[in-house]
């Protein structure tokens, strides 16, 4: 059954049919809006400039990107949305059927200036679906997917409660459930034309495959892996536009329009130039040093750092951009020492990577990007 908006606002804003339950000692409804009757119901345009009510302060640029995902993904989702109301707003008449009982029923809403919903999760949605509706309405070339999103629905989840301390404490408490974890998000969202590169590597590159952690975030010093999933897509996106630059939507867009490319372009640099640039990898990809010893030699070899990874994929981008063949480059970093002591080279000192006297890699961007700057030019000079 579709919301019906009553005629007569000063008694009704809405009736629409819902499932009453009881959470932490409230009434609380559930019921679906169409997004017309949401962007006509809900309460409009948020404040961006100030924490209000029982909301955190709006984000603009998190509302924009909501935005255009509904405008550009036609499978897009939209979870549900919170929001609170004084109880005397509400009356409920169960259906009191055989097959309902007095848990369905219609839901009449009234509301005013005094007594209004209040979101306290969902006001990025809110603004969103809002200013998606008010884009398209005035282009005509979007007629199609605006009719679309106006007769798609949104789930709302309408508490009977209107003090705002509770609220904003049901914000907080809605607010600690976990994030999703990197490596779940690299593993799942194929939108993504580097997580899908990825999960290429896992499955096709003779480096990587089966030496890829997948179920968590980061590999244990104990661990057979090289990086974890989601440190590998983010090592291909480095090794494809450079350290520290993004992938906008029109760039991924490409990417996922020339898939076989990138994969190609990714298992070069997996399966050709990392073993080239070093022993520790070509053992791997030989059998010579089998994925049971990756511990012992993690201890003993920086090769085996995800942010040495990270610098030589970088590298390999800066390279790349001015010369066509990346083999001297793999030659000198096969060379070169990585780890001091013995009256041997500092590569990675002398890099900026790794501090004097230390035995582990300094990690933070700008560390890291010296050093994909220092062993690049380092390499310049060995060819001239």
């Amino acid at each position: 059954m579709a919301p019906a908006i009553s005629i007569s606002p000063n008694r009704y804003s809405a009736q629409v049919p819902a499932h009453r339950f009881q959470q932490g000692g409230r009434d609380v409804y559930y019921f679906a809006l169409d997004m017309a009757t949401l962007d006509g119901l809900l309460p409009q345009r948020i404040d961006d400039t100030v924490v209000r009510e029982a909301n955190r302060r709006l984000t603009p640029s998190h509302a924009r990107n909501i935005q255009d995902y509904l405008e550009t993904s036609p499978n897009w989702l939209l979870g549900a949305m919170l929001l609170g109301i004084a109880p005397d707003a509400l009356e409920f008449e169960p259906y009191e059927t055989e097959l309902y009982g007095k848990d369905f029923g219609e839901l009449r809403i009234r509301t005013n200036r005094a007594n209004t919903m209040r979101i306290f999760d969902g006001q990025h949605r809110r603004r969103a679906i809002q200013d998606t509706l008010d884009r398209m309405s005035n282009d005509e070339r979007n007629a199609d997917k605006l009719s679309e999103l106006q007769q798609s629905a949104v789930p709302i989840v309408l508490y009977a409660e209107e003090d705002i301390k509770a609220l904003r404490q049901m914000f907080s408490d809605a607010s600690k459930t976990k994030r999703i974890e990197g490596n779940v998000v690299t593993r799942f969202d194929q939108r993504d034309a580097f997580n899908r590169a990825a999960m290429h590597l896992y499955d096709a590159s003779s480096l990587f495959k089966g030496r890829v952690e997948i179920e968590r975030t980061t590999v244990a010093r104990s661990g057979r892996s090289l990086l974890a999933i989601n440190q590998l897509a983010q090592t291909l996106k480095t090794m494809a536009v450079g350290h520290d630059r993004r992938v906008s939507r029109e760039r991924n867009y490409e990417y996922m329009q020339d898939i076989d490319s990138l994969y190609q372009h990714c298992l070069v640099w997996s399966d050709k130039f990392m073993p080239a640039t070093r022993q520790e990898y070509a053992g791997l990809v030989s059998g010579e040093i089998a994925n049971e010893d990756i511990p012992y030699w993690r201890t003993v070899s920086l090769a085996y750092s995800a942010t040495f990874i990270q610098i030589l994929a970088g590298s390999y981008h800066v390279w790349c951009t001015d010369n066509a063949d990346w083999e001297p480059l793999a030659e000198f970093i096969q060379t070169a020492v990585l780890e001091p002591g013995g009256g041997r080279g500092t590569l990675l000192v002398d890099a900026g990577a790794m501090a004097p006297g230390d035995t582990s890699l300094i990690s933070r961007r700008q560390e890291v990007a010296g050093a994909i700057r220092y062993i690049v030019q380092k390499a310049k000079e060995a060819n001239l």
